[in-house]
């Protein structure tokens, strides 16, 4: 592609400057790092918060890169380039103009697929996962951008973020397109939201789960927060697509703020809860949750279903409700939309049942925050269990205020809590757990900061009946300490211990 025509399919956010012609210059790929820019890519100088884009543009250089988007405000410092026979491309704001050029690049492939963008504190992987399901199941091709991996027809990469960098989800969303896909799910977090990497993604659906406290590390107050959520519902408005639709959990505060605001929108917006009055209802009083999976009785105006899913635990009602809410409102048959759910056998590191036999089940989840522990722990109490033993700690560089909050939480939902450690990152694992000891007060515990130590701890002390709880990590295989990344995982671990226990 000529840089001409990613500067007019672009020309709101981005000018030329020097004397370069950007007719005669061809380009094979759009690039923010700078080690991966080369002869014919267009190398886009992002300011990051660990490191600045433009800081590596003399390098890009070097490495045959003729092409340069950067600052307006930087671009005195890098004009002498233009004797080398670089070309510059200048915009106010490179990291969105990074999100536009890659989407004219890659030929806006999202106005060629069915994109659903999830978003919210919790439940967004377990909805991915549903609405691969049911789109799978109902003959099309579904593609996954989410925190577990991002995959589609067999093909699977490892996912560094949530959501990717701008540029790699229009390149990601390009191969979907490519090898056949017509369904895309997408997590969307507060950081993808806020930095613009989901600006130029025309979405069909959009769903927001619950707005629970995380990420104020990054985002400071809960306002700024929910305000980075609430960004999808304005981008959903943007979209070119004709039958846009937002599924709004309204039994959360925040889920219902976005609700009462759908006379500023002009897409469709659907409820879904346990509450009376929600657009798709679960009735409270048909709920079944068992470890072995949750049953409930779907209500949709006249429709009534019985809908049996192999997913434990209670909070997939809702995430099922958002699931069908979505597929149903894209076309999907409600008979085919129960059928996909059904199908699902479980979702990596969300309440993933651990059973050898041994007497007693452990369970696996993701839950690294209050109120996902929360409703974990309340799920997991629900079900018939003799005790329920907690295994959690808190992550490093991360929020600090969640941490006693986390600690009284698992003291007062657990029979016997082990008080560990989870990815301590750069801070010291037993700060963070003096940190989270803040928060309890009696009850029944231990410490011990090594996680398998821990694991192994809550193990032996589980009997017949008992359920192990080990929160925080889920689907991860890896545990971060310092800056390195070592093989970790809590499901191998359970396995080992409860194999061992049991021989």
């Amino acid at each position: 592609m000529k840089a001409s025509d990613i500067l007019k399919g672009s020309c709101e956010l981005i000018t030329t400057a020097g004397s370069a012609n950007p007719a005669s210059v061809e380009i094979t790929s759009v690039e923010y790092d700078s080690r991966r820019a080369g002869a014919g890519s267009m190398f886009v100088a992002v300011k990051g918060f660990e490191s600045d884009g433009h800081s590596y543009i003399e390098a890009a250089v070097k490495n045959g890169c003729r092409c340069v988007l950067l600052s307006d405000e930087r671009l005195p410092d890098f004009i002498h380039l233009e004797s080398e026979g670089v070309m510059f491309l200048v915009s106010h704001d490179s990291r969105r103009a990074l999100s536009r050029v890659s989407s004219v690049f890659y030929g806006e492939p999202s106005k060629r697929l069915h994109v659903t963008g999830i978003t919210g504190t919790n439940g967004k992987t377990s909805i991915t996962y549903l609405l691969e399901s049911i789109y799978n199941s109902s003959g099309h091709s579904c593609g996954v951008i989410g925190t577990v991996n991002y995959r589609w027809k067999g093909k699977e990469l490892p996912a560094p973020n949530t959501t990717p960098e701008s540029k790699d989800i229009q390149e990601l969303l390009k191969r979907m397109l490519d090898d056949g896909v017509t369904h895309v799910v997408m997590e969307v977090s507060s950081h993808a939201l806020y930095l613009d990497r989901v600006e130029d993604v025309d979405f069909d659906s959009a769903v927001f789960t619950n707005l629970t406290q995380d990420h104020l590390d990054f985002h400071k107050t809960f306002d700024a927060y929910f305000d980075a959520k609430r960004r999808l519902f304005e981008l959903l408005e943007k979209s070119c697509k004709q039958n846009r639709a937002a599924i709004i959990n309204t039994d959360d505060d925040y889920g219902r703020r976005i609700y009462k605001s759908h006379n500023g929108y002009t897409f469709k917006m659907i409820s879904y809860g346990e509450s009376e009055g929600a657009e798709l209802l679960a009735a409270p009083e048909s709920i079944d949750n068992r470890i072995t999976g949750i049953s409930y009785r779907f209500v949709h105006g006249p429709d009534r279903r019985d809908v049996k899913l192999k997913l434990a635990g209670r909070f997939q009602v809702y995430n099922s409700l958002a699931a069908l809410g979505s597929a149903l409102y894209s076309g999907i048959d409600i008979d085919e939309v129960i059928k996909g759910m059904s199908e699902l056998e479980s979702v990596p590191g969300r309440l993933q049942v651990v059973d050898t036999g041994a007497g007693f089940y452990t369970v696996v989840d993701y839950a690294h925050t209050g109120d996902a522990l929360l409703k974990l722990l309340q799920s997991v109490n629900e079900m018939p269990h003799n005790r329920v033993i907690t295994v959690f700690g808190c992550g490093g560089d991360r929020d600090r205020t969640k941490r006693p909050v986390m600690g009284k939480i698992a003291i007062d939902n657990s029979a016997f809590a082990v008080v560990t450690s989870d990815n301590p990152r750069t801070e010291d694992a037993n700060a963070i757990i003096d940190d989270i000891m803040k928060g309890i007060s009696g009850g029944s515990y231990m410490v011990e900061p090594d996680r398998e130590k821990a694991i192994e701890a809550a193990i032996n002390i589980a009997e017949k009946g008992d359920v192990v709880v080990i929160a925080g990590k889920g689907h991860e295989d890896y545990q971060i300490v310092g800056k390195t990344k070592h093989h970790f995982d809590d499901r191998e671990m359970a396995l080992k211990y409860m194999n061992g226990k049991k021989n």
